[in-house]
């Protein structure tokens, strides 16, 4: 069991001054559809900038609709059932571990790690390290290795300022070819994203509507570095992960939207200008707003030693998502 205790003041100057819209151009995706249109609901793509030394966990993912309360709307008794069941959700996990060959340094981690993440997922998501109980557990189903080098270098080519490789053709070759359950499956891929990017995931809304993504994109993808046993502190405690399993069950971070409403859409997160790097113990980013910011929340951009808990609202979110998009 991890606990974590909170940790002492630690002073950070770095202040980002949007959400949305800044830092890297976005990344170059011609083979990846939209998620619905002209009415898109969400926007993948643009990385937010990162103090020097620090690495934003993924991509920023605005939604100018939220499709998960216009489902609630319509299925109320549903949405009341999911949060009143109390029966834990268990996920099965399936696990691709891409490599450019036989060595850890390579992307071969060793099944220690993946079992040591696996346990990383199911602390947090019970509660174990603060926070709430979200309901959802994680049992390892399969884990499979793929030797193939152009898969496992999942960054841009020499010279190229773009920041971002979902939606690339390595990416679609690579799920296409790995991708395997239903939609209560989760399919995790470890790669190599650089210094740059640590994962990526898509929302479960993507995958419905009139022009949904192909069902194969759905996942999450990790630099391989960020598992439990990996090196690349401060980000190698597997919170990476449990950051990007929020977005796969609907979570939005606690910063979208900066102090405007509705926020998250959660409603017991407090409101966040931009994304809080390292750990800066009492930033209040949106001063009009009650509470200061949610720095400790798994969907923030703190570094894993901060992070520890999500909330009772962004739990009954998760637990609606999963009946609206993958009961």
């Amino acid at each position: 069991m991890r606990i974590r205790p909170r940790l002492p003041h630690l002073a950070v100057t770095a202040t980002l001054t949007a959400v949305i819209g800044l830092g890297a151009a976005p990344f170059a995706h011609a083979a990846l559809p939209s998620s619905e249109g002209p009415l898109s609901c969400t926007s993948y793509g643009k990385v937010a900038d990162a103090p020097r030394g620090y690495i934003p966990r993924d991509d920023l993912m605005p939604q100018r609709r939220d499709k998960l309360a216009e489902w609630v709307s319509h299925n109320r008794a549903a949405a009341r059932a999911a949060t009143a069941a109390g029966e834990p959700i268990t996920v099965p996990v399936a696990f691709h571990v891409i490599r450019k060959n036989g060595t850890v340094a390579g992307g071969n981690i060793p099944q220690s790690w993946i079992d040591a993440q696996i346990d990383v997922l199911n602390d947090s998501f019970r509660g174990r390290t603060g926070g709430a109980d979200t309901g959802f557990r994680f049992v390892l189903a399969s884990v499979d290795r793929t030797t193939q080098p152009q898969w496992f270098n999942l960054i841009p080519a020499n010279g190229d300022e773009r920041r971002l490789y979902r939606g690339s053709g390595k990416e679609i070759k690579m799920k296409q070819a790995l991708h395997e359950g239903g939609v209560k499956t989760l399919n995790i891929y470890t790669a190599k994203l650089g210094q740059f990017l640590l994962g990526w995931a898509y929302y479960p809304s993507s995958f419905v509507g009139s022009n949904p993504l192909p069902r194969f994109f759905d996942g999450i993808v990790l630099e391989y570095r960020s598992l439990p046993g990996g090196d690349l502190g401060p980000y190698d405690q597997g919170d990476t992960a449990t950051h990007e399993v929020g977005h796969w069950l609907q979570l939005a971070h606690t910063f979208e939207n900066g102090c405007t409403s509705p926020g998250d859409f959660v409603g017991d997160t407090p409101y966040e200008a931009s994304p809080a790097f390292q750990c800066p113990v009492g930033r209040d980013s949106c001063e009009d707003r009650p509470g200061l910011d949610p720095i400790e929340n798994f969907m923030d951009y703190t570094y894993d030693e901060c992070m520890r808990m999500f909330t009772s609202g962004q739990a009954d979110r998760m637990q609606d998502a999963w009946v609206a998009y993958r009961g």
